[in-house]
């Protein structure tokens, strides 16, 4: 049927399943004006319009119930949007924070390694910092270096704490075993010089003083634990 609104004149074409009363209260979407269907201006039957069919929008009539669907379509397509943003802010805080993900945060960077010579044979240094790009601070880094010869075959691998600093002067300045007992004081230090905060780098020093046959050619630095405060 086609509701005419008396006030502005303007004709809907509505659904009969719309109209759930014979006294329905219904506004019009143009000029706002409230009446009641079933006074005899408000309802004209199909072949009764003059003017060429309207189709009613979602949301121009209300009734006692509320407004129509397109109203609740509206409605739950901002809520749909809002939960889908609270998912996608909770999903990259996640990923940012947690165990299997925020590990990706942390990364080598700075990293060079070099063969040199002590005052008691050769030695394999490697310098480079840890970065942590994520919002939480690590209690402290355990990083695992492995040197290889010009086969690609495994000359030793050392498991070191990140936070030592020592420069390729040092080391050629001292005899491996003050190498080894300036490692070993690093780890009894303060626990505090342990920790990464976010958004800052820690350097970090290892050195193969131990005795290795070949010549070494490439070396590998990975993070193995990065536990968070």
């Amino acid at each position: 049927m086609t509701i005419t609104c008396p006030s502005c004149k303007r004709k809907y074409r509505l659904q009969d399943a719309l109209i759930r009363s014979p006294y329905q209260k219904m506004r019009c979407s143009r000029c706002g004006h409230v009446f009641i269907h079933g006074q005899k201006y408000s309802v004209q039957e199909d072949d009764a319009v003059a003017e060429k069919p309207l189709l009613s929008p979602p949301g121009m009539v209300e009734t006692k119930a509320g407004r129509t669907s397109g109203g609740k379509r509206v409605r739950t397509l901002i809520i749909s949007i809002m939960i889908a943003l609270v998912l996608a802010v909770c999903g990259y805080y996640y990923w940012v924070n947690y165990p299997g993900a925020s590990d990706k945060r942390l990364s080598i960077q700075k990293m060079e390694g070099l063969e040199t010579v002590t005052k008691d044979g050769r030695a394999f240094f490697i310098k480079g910092v840890v970065l942590n790009r994520s919002t939480k601070p690590r209690k402290f880094v355990i990083l695992k270096a492995k040197l290889f010869d010009e086969q690609r075959a495994s000359m030793g691998e050392r498991f070191v704490l990140a936070g030592l600093q020592l420069s390729k002067e040092e080391v050629e300045q001292m005899k491996k075993p003050d190498i080894e007992a300036r490692i070993t004081e690093f780890r009894k230090s303060n626990v505090n010089a342990f920790v990464l905060q976010p958004s800052r780098e820690m350097p970090f020093s290892i050195v193969f003083s131990d005795p290795y046959a070949g010549k070494p050619k490439e070396f590998t630095v990975e993070i193995m634990e990065a536990p968070k405060t």
